[in-house]
Order: structure tokens, then C-alpha cells, then sequence
């Protein structure tokens, strides 16, 4: 049974963001998502049990713009008008390169070993995103996952 349902996309960012120096996150008052509740968990115990989604997790559920099992949030990326829509691409592509199973569970150590071997996945997966900044997101998620791992 896991303990956190996460879709991979949100595992990532919580190691990038912990890369770019974030200890402890803190609650989005405004969205109330779990984002911060998910990352702390993952940040104090690297053998949290995690089940990979494409669908609404931990994080979106308590959100306000989660509604009728889906993301109603906007997003301004081309060929998509939701986030829900942008993020099960994004997490359809991870899972895919990455060759991850959403039918088992993995640690939070062992699925950021994973995609840190596999780190360069990321320049395929945010295909849609200013080169900049997949760079960014790739620099400081290697540096997250490597400070994780240690």
C-alpha cells in the first residue's frame, strides 16, 4: 500500500526544488494543494512508499482548481488550454522514457535514483518549454537528486 500517490511530474519538481535550496516547503493558502505536505514527507523519508499516477494525486486533490477529477486550471502552452491535459503529457512522456510502472510502488530513494540516471529525459519531456528553462529545471533537478540520494 503506498503511502503518497504522486504523478511523476510532481516527484521531480519537488527534487528540483529542493535542488534549487527549499528544506522545508510551505502551503499554497491561495490553490490548497498538498504539494507541500507530499514534499516534506518525501524530503524527511526516502523510503516513502510512492505510487506513480497520470490522474489526480496526493498534491491536486485537496487543490480548488481540482474539480470533477481534473485539473480546471489554464495553461498557456500550444496545443493545450488545461493543466490537466499538459500534465498527463508531461507524465505519460516521463513514464514512458523512463520505463516506470504505475502498477508497483517505489521508493522515494529508488525512483529518484531512477530518474536521476536517466536525468536527460527531461530535454524530451518539457519538449514545449523555452530551452532556458528545461536547462534550469534539468541543473537543478540533477543537483536536487544528487543531494537526495547522498
Amino acid at each position: 500500500m503506498p503511502d503518497i500517490i504522486i504523478k511523476p511530474h510532481h516527484f521531480m519538481d519537488i527534487i528540483k526544488l529542493y535542488g534549487s535550496g527549499i528544506e522545508v516547503f510551505v502551503p499554497d493558502e491561495n490553490m490548497g494543494h498538498d504539494f507541500y505536505k507530499a514534499a516534506n514527507e518525501i524530503i524527511k523519508n526516502h523510503q516513502i512508499q510512492l505510487q506513480l499516477t497520470i490522474d489526480g494525486d496526493d498534491i491536486c486533490r485537496p487543490c480548488r482548481m481540482y474539480q470533477n477529477k481534473r485539473c480546471i486550471d489554464k495553461v498557456y502552452k500550444p496545443g493545450y488550454e488545461y493543466k490537466n491535459d499538459y500534465n498527463q503529457t508531461l507524465d505519460k512522456r516521463l513514464i514512458e522514457n523512463l520505463n516506470l510502472c504505475t502498477e508497483r510502488d517505489y521508493s522515494a530513494d529508488e525512483l529518484c535514483q531512477i530518474m536521476l540516471a536517466h536525468h536527460d529525459c527531461i530535454f524530451q519531456v518539457w519538449q514545449e518549454e523555452e530551452d532556458i528553462i528545461t536547462q534550469k529545471r534539468h541543473d537543478l533537478f540533477v543537483l536536487g537528486a544528487q543531494k537526495f540520494i547522498k
